[in-house]
């Protein structure tokens, strides 16, 4: 009897229940008559993982349900069948506790600014618990994360107020900034009489366009000394 291991697998080679090694990809024969060989493949693709709707509670006690998406391989394949009975749900398990783990060291605040860190923080305890049963995980993020509704409501009245208390701030600042510009300038006119005048002019200037008649006392031009 023969057996095909595909380019992208490796295979177990157990013989009468006995593990005795792996097989590389091409063509092997199996023994059926002294002895009985079987032959596990395991696929070596990189793996797309999902942990649906975790129900989690942060530090201070808000429940948020959140989504991992996570990226993973098998790196040793005698390992990942041996060590575990199944490599799929000690994963699922291990993304569970580092998913409780990251949250719960969490205000809810910190969780909603902090989502992309949050992420890194579980693939690094990811990383060195799926190692010990053979799993590369190469990647791991936050799909989802979602508020009850109330909390939710709460959450969004909270950032809008934050929106508009930052607008506020900048409007003042603009109010601070071109009352300080007038100040100067009527600092500098004071000092330059002339200067003031052609301010005037200017402004004169600007009515008589619209239309209106602009009628100057004789001496608005002449120099006065006081």
């Amino acid at each position: 009897m023969k057996i095909t291991i595909e380019a992208w697998e490796k295979g177990l080679k157990f013989r009468d229940g006995k593990f005795v090694g792996i097989l590389e990809p091409g063509r092997h024969r199996l023994a059926a008559f002294l002895w009985k060989d079987r032959i596990q493949k395991v696929d070596l693709r990189v793996q797309t993982f999902v942990v649906q709707g975790q129900e989690v509670l942060t530090a201070d006690k808000a429940s948020v349900r959140v989504t991992v998406l996570a990226k993973m391989r098998i790196a040793d394949p005698a390992a990942a069948l041996l060590k575990v009975d199944s490599y799929a749900g000690h994963l699922y398990a291990d993304v569970q506790l580092a998913l409780r783990e990251a949250i719960a060291a969490r205000t809810l605040d910190d969780l909603i600014a902090e989502k992309a860190v949050l992420g890194a923080k579980v693939l690094g305890t990811l990383q060195l618990s799926a190692a010990g049963y053979g799993i590369e995980v190469l990647e791991a993020g936050i799909r989802d994360l979602i508020l009850p509704g109330d909390l939710k409501a709460q959450v969004g009245r909270v950032l809008e107020a934050r929106k508009k208390a930052e607008a506020d701030q900048i409007e003042r600042r603009e109010e601070v900034a071109a009352t300080r510009s007038l100040a100067n300038t009527a600092q500098l006119l004071e000092k330059n009489p002339t200067l003031m005048k052609l301010k005037v002019l200017e402004s004169l200037e600007k009515i008589a366009r619209a239309g209106a008649k602009v009628v100057l006392p004789a001496d608005f031009l002449a120099d006065r000394k006081e």
